[in-house]
């Protein structure tokens, strides 16, 4: 098994895209269900506040994990295409060291 070690930082920073993009989808299917399942939807579909509660509780924990979730799949799109530059920049510097070398 070789010890090397190949980064094609071309396909991370696609990586990090992708999970930039999902969390930007997140963000905006959040946003409708929000609009769709909010307190007073959960009234009326269930008659009254205390036959809502239950699912009302639901609603905000759910809520609450999907924007977590979302914050998340940001944060590692962000990550990612951080360590493509830090990836990127450190092998231009070796490239640099290696020229110097000559």
């Amino acid at each position: 098994m070789s010890d090397e070690v190949r980064l094609s930082t071309e396909a991370l920073h696609k990586l990090g895209t992708t999970f930039e993009m999902r969390a930007e989808e997140l963000s905006r299917q959040l946003s409708a269900f929000r609009r769709r399942a909010d307190a007073d939807a959960l009234r009326d579909g269930f008659g009254s506040d205390e036959a809502a509660r239950p699912y009302r509780e639901l609603f905000d924990e759910a809520e609450r994990a999907l924007a977590q979730l979302q914050r998340r799949l940001a944060e590692v799109g962000g990550g990612i295409k951080e360590t493509v530059a830090n990836t990127q920049a450190a092998e231009d510097e070796l490239v640099e060291i290696m020229r110097s070398v000559k």
